[in-house]
């Protein structure tokens, strides 16, 4: 699976910006309609081939190569406000795409894979460019809407052309942990520790379970996307502890996907709640609001929780009768849905990814983990995030939430 998912990453790298396409065909040739790159994509990318080159899957000049051509194409060609980048844009020459806007969580997923590769690669060009564009990223402009609001602690998820900043902010419990980290890391202007409080953190009882856990209305993606980069095995804030938070989330995803008959694509063992292709398009599913249709390849980003029980049904799904349309030349498919025959032809950059980290974290020596904890800046942010958290939630119950149903 992580020889598959690298080498999504060394074909859906343009040869010339570097940059990674957000989507690809996972069983025929990218074509030439395949133009659209994402930046959390490209940083993602930036992260696995990295870690592949440390760990002898890809020559260290072929990786080194392609995460330099992607920083100095995203700076110097890719769209960016107040060092945010667009979410979109054309893999060839930067330009905008489908109206994007200039994200601050995807810039994050960015900046986290640049500094992962600049960790790999210490004293190169890597390095330098890496953090030019993360002290380019300006966090309290994203925090303060320009000035406009100097109370707010809580970052805007976005910037949009014409309209101005989101009204959506990151206030609550969702993927932002990276986002936050790394602006209270950032090595020319922090953001003050109040803004790792600003995103609320409900804790709701589990039906006919002795646990709570936070994020329990939100998609698997939530639980992996800064976890990936970010050991929180040993880290303890006033609230709890985020890692074993995304075991319990994990768990619980494959749990109600195994209980609930309704479904042929769940009687048959598949699962992963999450963000992902659709048979009308790129759909979200959660605990609470789910159909037939699921995202296998997300259910891998959660590989750092439950090895054994992932790693199993992985084994599971490649000795399925659906083999053929599951298993493609980058790894599983997306997702797929029986009750409607449908299997999505792609694979997505931001999936692919995870679940290439997630699996490359239970290997100690060489973890993404071991590299990202390296950098003085999350150091520097992780001590900030402990030292200002305050006291333990109260759970609240889940007791109207339709998981009674399946959790019985």
């Amino acid at each position: 699976m992580e020889k598959r998912a690298v080498r999504y990453f060394l074909d859906a790298t343009h040869p010339i910006t570097g940059q990674v396409l957000d989507k690809a065909p996972n069983f025929v040739a990218i074509g030439d309609s395949d133009r659209v790159a994402s930046i959390a994509s490209t940083g993602f990318g930036m992260a696995v081939l990295a870690n592949a080159s440390q760990r002898g899957l890809v020559p260290a000049v072929v990786a080194q190569d392609k995460i330099l051509r992607g920083l100095k194409f995203a700076r110097d060609h890719v769209g960016r406000r107040k060092g945010w980048f667009l979410h979109f844009y054309d893999w060839e020459t930067g330009e905008r795409r489908y109206q994007s806007e200039y994200s601050t969580i995807d810039t994050a997923l960015f900046l986290g894979g640049a500094l992962y590769a600049a960790a790999i690669f210490p004293g190169t060009e890597i390095e330098d460019v890496a953090y030019e564009l993360y002290r380019d990223a300006d966090f309290w402009d994203s925090m303060t809407d320009g000035g406009s609001k100097p109370w707010k602690r809580s970052l805007s998820m976005a910037y949009n052309e014409g309209r101005g900043y989101t009204i959506s902010q990151w206030d609550m419990y969702a993927e932002q942990m990276l986002l936050i980290l790394l602006g209270l890391g950032h090595p020319t202007n922090p953001l003050p520790k109040e803004a790792w409080l600003a995103f609320e953190r409900d804790v709701m009882s589990l039906p006919h379970r002795s646990e709570s856990m936070m994020g329990l209305e939100e998609a698997l993606f939530v639980h992996q996307y800064s976890q990936v980069f970010v050991d929180f095995r040993n880290f303890q804030d006033g609230f709890r502890s985020y890692y074993d938070n995304g075991i319990i989330a994990t768990r619980l995803n494959r749990d109600v996907a195994r209980r609930d008959r309704r479904f042929k694509t769940l009687r048959e063992g598949f699962w992963g709640f999450s963000a992902g292709e659709a048979p009308n398009g790129y759909s979200v599913a959660t605990l609470l609001r789910y159909n037939g249709t699921v995202c296998i390849g997300c259910a891998l980003g959660s590989a750092m929780y439950m090895p054994n029980e992932i790693l199993s049904d992985a084994q599971r799904w490649l000795n399925s009768s659906h083999r053929s349309s599951l298993w493609g030349k980058y790894g599983f498919i997306d997702s797929l849905n029986l009750d409607e025959k449908w299997f999505s032809p792609y694979v997505l950059g931001i999936t692919v990814g995870p679940a290439y980290m997630a699996l490359a974290n239970l290997r100690e020596d060489t973890s993404i983990w071991k590299g990202f904890m390296k950098l003085p800046e999350i150091q520097k942010a992780m001590n900030v995030a402990r030292e200002s958290s305050t006291v333990n939630s109260t759970p609240v119950a889940a007791s109207k939430s339709p998981l009674l149903k399946a959790l019985r």
